[in-house]
């Protein structure tokens, strides 16, 4: 039987929230450190994270790892009213980023440092469910799916996730943009 997008999303967010503060904690860790060890992380000099909301994987540890290195440190902004991604360089954790309405952290108005997407070299891209041919399901308003297209063609786009997210082929569509890798804390996969 085929799941529906719509089903999927279900059982990744069920999987997703049923693990415990120490288990994504420690699977967070695994996974940051899958990415930090890829030759796409040492080269690149602009990294676009986004910063994980409720049960995400954890990436604020790599948002320091990337700011503490001298890399620029770019994050998405959700521009609500036409559903556009904008990414916005930050420059210090603590000062730069507050809470959106929706709870989501984002760059405060006062440091809005709007990227081109040209520049950025490496983009680590969350998702509700992912399979191994690269294929990403989202919460199903298409951010994702208009900004990444945005980027260089050589930019490595890297889907984060747990592995109980990950499924053996989910369904996809004309636009949706397939990722370079994905990375769990089983290890790096690159889409057959």
């Amino acid at each position: 039987m085929v799941l529906s997008k719509a089903q999927i999303r279900e059982k990744a967010l069920t999987c997703r929230q049923s693990l415990s503060a120490v288990e994504r904690k420690q699977k967070s860790s695994q996974i940051l450190k899958t990415i930090m060890a890829t030759p796409f992380f040492a080269a690149a000099e602009c990294i676009m994270l986004y910063l994980n909301f409720r049960d995400e994987v954890e990436t604020t540890p790599l948002a320091e790892e990337i700011l503490k290195n001298g890399k620029r440190l770019v994050i998405p902004y959700c521009e609500t009213r036409t559903t556009q991604i904008i990414p916005c360089e930050i420059q210090d954790l603590a000062k730069d980023v507050g809470l959106s309405s929706f709870g989501i952290r984002e760059p405060l108005a006062d440091f809005f440092r709007p990227v081109a997407p040209t520049k950025i070299d490496l983009a680590l891209v969350p998702g509700l469910a992912f399979d191994y041919q690269g294929n990403r399901i989202g919460f199903g308003k298409g951010y994702y799916d208009r900004f990444l297209p945005q980027l260089r063609a050589d930019v490595c786009v890297i889907g984060v996730a747990f592995a109980c997210q990950v499924f053996e082929r989910i369904p996809a569509e004309s636009h949706d943009y397939k990722m370079s890798l994905l990375v769990t804390e089983d290890g790096l996969f690159t889409p057959s």
